[in-house]
């Protein structure tokens, strides 16, 4: 049969290309949907535009030429954007329920955000993955997102409270592709004084957002030797983590360079088929344009991949 269908195609090559490739014109109005996107929303207006024109001038040139499907639109759009703009963030993605979902959010006035309070965020328990005490009475966390809200805080408070009292203890953020908090600081506040501030966060406009460490009851604090583990492909939030943790020497970073993703991001339609990443706000520590995006978190303690849990003094 596969056979039989291969030779049904070679046959008809003119009547396969018009099923299969996009129309232009809507090629055309997506690149385009793409490019006033970028310009509008990037957190750095210069390296927006710049962004915007590499991405027309591809499209010029025929990167977007006889595309099977949004999906094959998707692909090229992303890689023309990362191999540019060197962005994690910044990323193209076929999925039209998806874009459903993102103006069903943005028509709602006081919506919940579905990553904090979907079905999915309270079957896989808002990232807390294992919480356990390990010979020499170290306490160990895993963690495969940042998802903290409201919602999870009970289960945040419970895994702190079950290592609260543990000689030493470890936050393993390894392969944590991020997330973020819906609430003020709390899972720093468990390791960091109240009121200090971590972060702040720039967009085209300017200065936006301040993040401080709040009060958290003594119950789920921990004040004993820490320790964050990450590699590669700990990104985003969970970067975040581990950057002000080291940037005010409360633990010891643990692995290898991290992702380099620094940047807050929001998604838009470009059409009902294909939403888009943009980058929207750049965290950076107060009173500097220092962070980790592009560079990644540089850990104390370099290991080789796997090897973490043996490097801990």
């Amino acid at each position: 049969m596969k056979r039989f269908i291969w030779l049904g195609l070679y046959c008809m090559p003119l009547l396969v290309k018009a099923q299969q490739e996009l129309a232009p014109k809507e090629v055309a109005r997506a690149v385009d949907s793409a490019a006033v996107l970028i310009k509008r929303h990037y957190v750095f207006a210069d390296k927006g535009d710049a962004i915007a024109n590499h991405l027309k001038a591809q499209y010029k040139a025929g990167a977007f030429n006889h595309l099977p499907s949004w999906k094959a639109f998707d692909s090229i759009g992303t890689t023309i954007l990362h191999q540019f703009s060197q962005d994690g963030h910044l990323y193209m993605r076929y999925s039209p329920e998806r874009v459903k979902g993102i103006r069903a959010q943005r028509e709602e006035s006081g919506g919940t955000d579905d990553f904090f309070h979907s079905p999915e965020a309270r079957e896989h328990n808002y990232g807390f993955r294992e919480v356990k005490i390990l010979k020499g009475d170290t306490g160990y966390i895993k963690l495969d997102q940042i998802n903290i809200s409201a919602e999870s805080l009970p289960v945040l408070q419970a895994a702190m409270a079950f290592v609260h009292r543990t000689k030493a203890l470890i936050i393993d953020l390894r392969d944590n592709g991020g997330g973020g908090s819906e609430i003020d600081l709390v899972f720093e506040g468990c390791f960091l004084p109240a009121g200090l501030t971590l972060l702040e966060s720039y967009g085209g406009t300017g200065p936006g957002e301040v993040d401080r460490t709040v009060a958290v009851d003594s119950a789920y604090r921990y004040d004993g030797p820490l320790y964050v583990l990450i590699n590669k492909r700990t990104a985003s939030a969970a970067e975040a983590f581990a950057y002000v943790m080291q940037a005010h020497r409360r633990a010891k970073i643990i692995g290898q360079a991290s992702a380099g993703a620094a940047n807050h991001n929001e998604f838009y339609v470009v059409n009902d088929q294909v939403f888009i990443s943009v980058s929207v706000m750049a965290a950076v520590l107060p009173g500097t344009r220092n962070n980790w995006e592009l560079k990644g978190v540089q850990p104390d303690v370099v290991t080789a991949p796997g090897e973490e849990m043996n490097h801990l003094q």
